[in-house]
């Protein structure tokens, strides 16, 4: 059976299962009693639970769902730039143990814990796992199961994690009753709760020891060494924001001078927030629903999840609208923190009105319809971010964000339609990976009449009937269709154009028979096929989606000029079924992308004329990973030019944006500098050369990789005019191969070896250099010139600090830091310093240390700012010290890169 039929059965089996749990709980948990000391400084919580449990007859066990568990291993969907998301430094592990259960005060026969493999649809590290008390079957009765826990809170980010000694316990942090996966239901809870070193906050208490009597699943909490509050009146109903950082209040404007001075780079996030529950609250009142009088909102450290919300309380990261501060940018932090805000607020229509194991989707699914409810309401007309950026195509951190994003809350920005939720932090997916509320709309949408549609999305705005029922009043059988749909983000497709034929009919249209392939899971869904003819003409075609194969038949007045499948890009096509980009293969041609700046690169050496850089843009279709066209500008040494490439893409993808290996030629025109090297007089010349180039890269996060290899080589023929009258062909080689290996997330080893060779140099620069910032940083550019060249380099990198939040100006959002130190070696064959000498050696040692500024611009572009400092070890040696009037004592670089 292939993977993916495997991957149907399972996740066809644990979504009958969820749906059976909907319908009736054999075990349910009447009240709670939590008894816990936590201490802030080391993030363990120690605590007692006593539960009362309803169990039918003859029911042999109770399932207590231990969500804290998932903390023991690593999220397996993490890799080199997500592990910064989840860990603030190196990977953290703790979770919960569980001791001394008694069933009525009588040890049970057995407690079993169980979980799936890390990875699979309920692996440990989305779901942690299940205790499995046993107990003796009998008639129907209340049980009292008694505990205690041992809860170790490692430095993670998330709902469930710490930082330093900020807790966030806004998910199951103790064991809750389960029966299948339903568990949201409003239970009693009492809480006692002491911190040692710190502060707690729930919806309804806060100090060092609360008291908390609340009927909710489960009793989200804040702790911290300090918590701050801001209160704001908003509408008639107060929002309190809840933070472990200060809260920045800028002065008001009665306040003149100084003091009325508001910090340009503070970020008055409780206001922002309310702003957004204003839109809320209006909108909520137009439709009818209840608003809470006063609504919390805690900050947690999350770096997944830019908003969310737990049973009574509304969640956002504390890196909230840490972004450009433009209307059109915060728009889309805004509309995260709206959906978050409306998925509070309706918690209590789903409790009234909806079975335990479907108020999470129901809460995210009328959240996303209240949504749009309110952007019609305020007649907004804010663009998707993937409409808003295409305006600014030409940028690359744009071309990356729209094709490969790399960025935090890459979920929240650029997911208007599947929302994919890798790290399954919100306890209502972490069991099963149920389908977000945008996409059912979307689902319910493909089957639905205009008519229908606006009496379903209604119902859901107006609260006042469980979606199962909406559903049947406009003709949904749930049974047909709501289990495909709840499964539907556990399913992997990729959809392709298959044969196409086009023949021209007797009454003079044209007929077009179009073949669609999908590889994958099977997920039966209106899949639309798009023929355009020569005269602009558009028609559309539907293939239901079932089976592996569909073919539709198209008529338009004119010849087919393209067919595209899905145009509107409304299905979810999944990058690890395709080769390629997953919508590379859905038309017969794609458009071109505007010309992308695909690199760009300033380096300064402490030296004269030592500035260098380098900017690259690269003109390609949508989709397309194969075919480039770039165009290459650069000042590096002492030649400045550029060069046009046609590049290949081969091999292995890198990510959706890139594949691993390339093979490209291009035509180079290069000036080259006269006096080089520096104080020879030299005369300098004009070059044309044709080059062969193509290497290995296997780098997913350019701008800083946990673990690569790179091995690159080019050939160069070049006719060289001198300035002084004499022309000549000389030929170049060169290559460079490089490897690093990590130890843990914060440290890394790079080797890295590189050398080349020349034939019939004309100028000096026509020869080999061991120094410069690619080789040997200690030495100069124009330092050690031979026919041949080869080097090493030892590198070792760190990280000092993973999750730096220092804003500059609004331009930039410092993250992280490291620093490196090396030691190099290399020589010079045939030198310009030993040409009276056969074969001549010149060797060259060296050492240096740098930082590595790793930034956001924007707040969502990111960048490196390195500064590097070479010695030359064995100039030192050999000529006694910095005597050298031509190079500088040490090589000191700046360099600023993008690189995309």
């Amino acid at each position: 059976m292939s993977h993916a039929g495997r991957h149907t059965i399972a996740s066809l089996a644990l979504a009958c299962t969820w749906l059976v749990a909907a319908s009736a709980l054999a075990a349910d948990a009447e009240r709670y009693e939590i008894d816990a000391r936590i201490d802030a400084a080391s993030g363990t919580i120690d605590a007692t639970v006593a539960i009362d449990v309803h169990v039918g007859v003859d029911e042999d066990h109770v399932t207590l769902w231990l969500y804290a568990d998932r903390l023991a291993v690593s999220p397996s969907s993490m890799e080199e730039r997500s592990w910064r998301w989840i860990y603030p430094g190196e990977v953290d592990q703790g979770g919960i143990t569980l001791s001394e259960v008694a069933i009525d005060g009588a040890a049970p026969p057995s407690v079993e814990l169980t979980s799936s493999p890390a990875g699979d649809l309920r692996g440990r590290d989305y779901a942690g796992s299940d205790a499995i008390v046993a107990i003796t079957p009998g008639p129907a009765r209340t049980v009292r199961l008694t505990l205690r826990m041992h809860l170790d809170v490692p430095d993670r980010f998330g709902r469930l994690g710490r930082d330093g000694r900020t807790i966030s316990l806004a998910a199951p942090w103790y064991p809750l009753v389960v029966e299948g996966d339903a568990w949201e239901r409003d239970t009693p809870h009492a809480l006692h709760a002491v911190v040692v070193g710190g502060d707690i906050r729930t919806r309804t208490a806060h100090g060092t020891e609360i008291d908390v009597v609340d009927e909710v699943p489960y009793v989200p909490a804040l702790v911290a060494a300090g918590l701050h509050e801001r209160t704001i009146e908003v509408r008639g109903h107060r929002m309190t924001y809840v933070t472990s950082d200060p809260i920045y209040v800028p002065p008001p404007a009665s306040v003149h001078g100084s003091a009325g001075l508001a910090d340009i780079v503070g970020i008055d996030r409780a206001a922002l927030v309310g702003e957004a529950y204003a839109d809320v609250i209006t909108t909520a009142e137009w439709l009818g629903l209840p608003v809470p009088e006063d609504l919390v909102v805690m900050a947690v450290h999350s770096r997944s999840e830019l908003a969310g919300s737990a049973p009574r309380v509304a969640l956002v990261s504390d890196r909230i609208f840490e972004i450009l501060p433009l209307d059109v940018v915060q728009e889309f932090h805004r509309r995260a923190v709206r959906r978050a805000l409306f998925a509070t607020i309706v918690q209590p229509l789903s409790a009234a009105h909806e079975s335990p194991a479907d108020r999470g989707w129901v809460d995210d699914l009328r959240s996303a319809v209240l949504v749009d409810l309110d952007e019609l309401r305020r007649n907004n007309a804010t663009q998707t971010p993937q409409q808003l950026l295409s305006l600014f195509a030409f940028h690359p951190a744009v071309d990356q964000l729209l094709y490969a994003p790399q960025i935090s809350f890459e979920d929240s920005y650029f997911a208007s339609i599947d929302e994919p939720d890798r790290f399954r932090d919100d306890p209502v997916r972490a069991r099963f990976p149920i389908t977000r509320g945008r996409r059912l709309i979307e689902c319910v949408r493909d089957v639905l009449e205009d008519e229908p549609m606006e009496r379903f999305v209604a119902m859901l705005g107006r609260g006042r009937r469980s979606v199962r029922s909406a559903l049947a009043r406009v003709g949904i059988r749930e049974e047909e269709s709501l289990l495909g749909w709840l499964r539907y983000a556990s399913l992997e497709v990729n959809y392709r154009l298959g044969e196409i034929q086009t023949v021209r009919t007797q009454e003079g249209s044209y007929h077009t028979r179009v073949e669609v392939l999908r590889d994958g899971d099977e997920r039966p869904e209106p899949v639309a096929v798009q023929v355009e003819d020569t005269e602009g003409h558009r028609a559309i075609a539907y293939w239901d989606g079932r089976g592996e194969r569909g073919v539709v038949d198209i008529e338009t007045p004119a010849d087919r000029a393209s067919v595209t499948i899905d145009p509107d890009q409304r299905l979810p096509e999944s990058a690890q079924v395709a080769d390629g980009h997953p919508r590379a293969d859905d038309a017969t041609n794609a458009p071109w992308r505007p010309p992308i700046f695909t690199a760009f690169a300033l380096t300064v050496l402490a030296a004269p004329d030592y500035v260098n850089g380098v900017v690259e843009t690269a003109l390609r279709q949508r989709y397309n990973l194969e075919n480039t066209v770039a165009l290459r500008v650069a000042r590096l040494g002492a030649r400045t030019g550029g060069r046009l490439s046609y590049i290949q893409g081969l091999g292995a993808r890198a990510h959706t944006n890139r594949r691993i290996a390339s093979l490209g030629g291009g035509l180079g025109f290069n000036y080259v500098s006269a006096d080089y090297p520096r104080g020879t007089g030299n005369s300098g010349g004009y070059e044309l050369d044709l080059q062969v180039f193509g290497g290995v890269d296997t780098r997913h996060f350019l701008q800083d990789p946990r673990e690569f290899f790179i091995l690159s080589g080019a050939i160069q023929l070049a006719g060289v005019f001198g300035e002084d009258g004499t022309f000549g062909v000389t030929a170049r080689g060169a290559f460079v191969a490089a490897a690093l290996l990590p130890a843990g997330l914060l440290n890394a080893f790079l080797f890295a070896v590189g050398g080349g060779f020349t034939v019939n140099p004309i100028l000096a620069a026509d020869r080999q250099a061991v120094g410069g910032q690619y080789a040997l940083r200690a030495f100069g550019y124009d330092e050690l010139l031979g026919n041949g060249a080869v080097y090493g380099v030892i590198e070792h990198r760190v990280t000092v600090a993973s999750d730096l939040n220092l804003n500059v100006l609004w331009g930039v959002f410092a993250r992280e830091l490291q620093l490196a130190w090396w030691v190099g070696g290399g020589a010079a064959f045939d030198t310009l310093e030993h040409d009276d000498i056969h074969l001549p050696v010149h060797g060259a040692f060296e050492a240096g240390g740098g930082i590595r500024v790793h930034y956001e611009y924007g707040g969502i572009a990111p960048g490196v700012l390195a500064i590097d400092i070479g010695v030359p070890i064995s100039r030192w040696i050999r000529d006694g010290g910095p005597h050298d009037p031509f190079h500088t004592p040490v090589g000191f670089y700046v360099g600023f890169d993008q690189y995309y």
